[in-house]
């Protein structure tokens, strides 16, 4: 299964931003209080940027209706990380309380299914979203991106929130994703939690592919927390993975893949998330609180 949009749009997403929104239904908006404020960098896909155009698959984002092992790949030689500044950078945070998401299922690469986005709800706490999905075709996904800007500057991104599961056995996994497109390349950083394999998977743009890490991503325990935190980079021309985090566990990445090549606006950046459905599937929802990304 694979990532769309949040600007972070991701493979999921090779036509036109307006292609991906067409048929796409189920969900309900409300105004949110996105802010934008300096704090040191901290930590996904795939929608495409508003009016791009790609001459790759249809569903680059997402792994197809069944769910495919993980992809052997051989990522380029991974570039070193620049060493994070201090406190600089600038952070867009509540962005799961913000207005102008959009969504889809069938373009994520799976079958129909029902799906809704909530935001405002003071359960498990407040200013929280809901993300579910409901009933539909086994293995199928459900795609929420936001776009959040047009900067070609920033290289760096840090992607943080809080997870809230009731029900993850019904769940095969959760992808979170930033992304950029920068002079017709598409830098996305999608990262898929795939409770299914038990690993972190991430998302190989220019080969259209997940690609499997060492990193554990156990299923979490119903009814609780999970912070997570990602961070990437684009150096040297390439998606730099930098590192992973858990529960204020921070483990050190550093893959790094060629961007896949897309038209667009050079500088739109974004974020999104993905609920991926088992083979039953089951109903579940994800609660998402203070979604945040730091760039710089």
């Amino acid at each position: 299964m694979r990532s769309v949009p949040l600007l972070v749009l991701k493979a999921a997403f090779l036509g036109t931003l307006s292609v991906v929104i067409v048929g796409c239904g189920g969900t309900t908006f409300t105004s949110g209080n996105g802010t934008t404020a300096v704090t040191a960098p901290a930590i996904a896909s795939n929608s495409a940027p508003a009016g791009s155009t790609n001459s790759s698959a249809s569903n680059p984002g997402s792994s197809g209706s069944t769910a495919p092992p993980p992809s052997s790949s051989s990522p380029t030689s991974n570039p070193a990380p620049s060493p994070a500044p201090g406190q600089t950078g600038t952070t867009i945070s509540g962005i799961e309380q913000m207005s102008g998401w959009d969504s889809c299922d069938t373009c994520a690469g799976g079958g129909t299914i029902a799906y809704s986005m909530t935001p405002g709800l003071s359960y498990p706490q407040p200013a929280t979203t809901q993300f579910s999905l409901g009933q539909g075709t086994p293995w199928a996904n459900a795609l929420w991106w936001k776009r959040l800007g047009n900067d070609p500057n920033p290289s760096h991104f840090v992607l943080t929130l809080d997870e809230y599961i009731e029900n993850p056995s019904a769940s095969f996994g959760i992808e979170y994703e930033a992304n950029q497109l920068v002079d017709g390349q598409w830098y996305d950083f999608a990262t898929q939690c795939s409770f299914g394999y038990g690993i972190w998977q991430l998302w190989d743009p220019a080969n259209q592919k997940w690609v499997p890490t060492s990193v554990p991503c156990l299923r979490p325990a119903p009814s609780t927390h999970t912070q997570i935190r990602l961070e990437f980079q684009r150096s040297n021309g390439h998606v730099l993975f930098v590192s992973i985090g858990t529960n204020g566990n921070i483990v050190p990445v550093n893959m790094a893949f060629n961007p896949q090549l897309l038209n667009g606006l050079s500088g739109d950046f974004g974020v999104h998330i993905q609920l991926n459905a088992n083979a039953n599937p089951d109903p579940y929802s994800v609660w998402v609180h203070d979604m945040a990304l730091n760039y710089w």
